[in-house]
C-alpha cells in the first residue's frame, strides 16, 4: 500500500495518471493531484473530508489537491479514473496551488459543461490506450482543455472553505498515518501514537478526525479492511488467517465490519470477485509506478457510452 501520501510517478510525455478501473475499498489519503472520478456503471461512495458522496452511473467527482478522500463500493462498477498533477499545471497557470475547484454533477439538472469533461476524459483514454503517432501532443491538449475549463467554469471564487491540509499539517498526518501503515496488524493505540508526538489523546482525537474526516479507530479499520481486502483476492488464505494478518482482535470483529461495509460476508466476497476479475492488470500506463488500483480497460464499454451521449444530443433540422 502507497496510502496515506499516495505518490506515482508522470512524466513529461504522459503527464496524468488515467486507469479505468472497478473500486473495491481505498483508505483514506490525499496527494498533490487533481484528481476526477467518472462512474461508467455501478455505484461507489466517496469520503472526502467529513463528507460522503455516493456516486451513480454519469456522476463526476472532482477532488481537489491535499483534500483527504476515500473510496468503498459493495457492488460492481467501472470508473474512469484521471489524475492530474500540478507540477503540470503550474506551468501554464502558477497560482493552481491556491486555486480550488467544486466539480460535483449530482448537484445540479445542468450538465453540459460537465459534459465536456467527460467527453475528455473518454478521449484521453482512447489516445492513450490507441499510441498513434503524435498522441503525446493531444493528451497534453486535451488535458490542457480540461484545465481550462476547471479555471473558467468550476473555480471556487466566494471563498468556500474547501477542506485542504496546509503543508504543516500534511508533514504530522504523514507521520502519523505512515505509523499506522507499518503497524496496522499489531494492536496500536491512539496514547503511543499521541507519545510520540508528544500531544495530549484528546487533543490529537480531535485534530485526527477534523483532518482526516474520520477517527482515529475507524481509519486504522478502514486500513486493516483494505488489507484484508487485498489477501482475499490475492491469496487461498482461510478467512479467519487473513483477520489476524490484517490485525483484528478477532473473527466476529471482522465479520462484522466487513459486513457493514461490503454488505457480504468475506467468503462470499471472495467467491463473488473472482468470478468477474480474471487476470488484472496493475501499473499498465507508461511512468505509473505503485499505484493501487486495478486497471480493466474496456475501450467497447466507453465507445458505447461515447455513442450514446452523442446520439441523446438534440440535432438541428435539416
Amino acid at each position: 500500500m502507497k496510502y496515506p501520501y499516495e505518490s506515482a510517478v508522470i512524466n513529461e510525455e504522459i503527464p496524468m495518471l488515467m486507469l479505468m478501473t472497478s473500486v473495491r475499498y481505498v483508505a483514506m489519503h490525499w496527494h498533490d493531484r487533481i484528481e476526477f472520478l467518472f462512474v461508467l456503471r455501478g455505484q461507489i461512495h466517496v469520503f472526502v473530508g467529513g463528507e460522503e458522496y455516493p456516486l451513480q452511473e454519469n456522476d463526476l467527482l472532482l477532488i481537489n489537491s491535499n483534500e483527504v478522500h476515500g473510496v468503498e463500493s459493495s457492488e460492481d462498477n467501472r470508473v474512469l479514473l484521471l489524475q492530474i498533477p500540478l507540477t503540470f499545471i503550474e506551468k501554464w497557470y502558477e497560482n493552481i496551488e491556491k486555486e480550488s475547484f467544486e466539480c460535483q454533477s449530482f448537484q445540479t439538472d445542468d450538465q453540459e459543461r460537465f459534459d465536456h469533461i467527460r467527453m475528455s476524459m473518454i478521449q484521453l483514454m482512447f489516445t492513450l490506450r490507441k499510441r498513434e503517432l503524435g498522441y503525446e501532443i493531444k493528451i497534453h491538449s486535451l488535458l490542457l482543455d480540461i484545465v481550462y475549463n476547471l479555471i473558467s467554469q468550476f473555480r471556487v471564487t466566494n471563498h468556500k472553505l474547501i477542506n485542504r491540509n496546509s503543508s504543516k499539517d500534511i508533514e504530522r498526518l504523514t507521520r502519523i498515518t505512515s505509523y499506522i501503515q507499518k503497524n496496522y496488524m499489531n494492536p496500536i493505540t491512539l496514547n503511543e501514537i499521541a507519545e510520540n508526538e508528544e500531544l495530549t489523546v484528546p487533543y490529537l482525537s480531535r485534530y485526527f478526525q477534523q483532518h482526516m474526516g474520520q477517527s482515529f479507530v475507524k481509519y486504522l479499520n478502514g486500513i486493516r479492511l483494505e488489507q484484508a481486502v487485498m489477501y482475499l483476492l490475492e491469496t487461498n488464505w482461510p478467512v479467519i488467517q487473513i483477520a489476524m494478518e490484517s490485525g483484528f482482535s478477532s473473527l466476529n470483529t471482522f465479520h462484522k465490519l466487513f459486513k457493514d461495509t461490503f454488505h457480504t460476508t468475506p467468503y462470499q466476497f471472495r467467491k463473488n470477485q473472482q468470478k468477474t476479475l480474471g487476470n488484472s492488470l496493475k501499473n499498465e500506463a507508461k511512468g505509473i509506478e505503485s499505484y493501487e488500483y486495478t486497471e480493466e480497460v474496456d475501450l467497447n464499454e466507453l465507445e458505447k457510452y461515447s455513442e450514446s451521449r452523442n446520439d441523446s444530443r438534440p440535432r438541428g433540422n435539416n
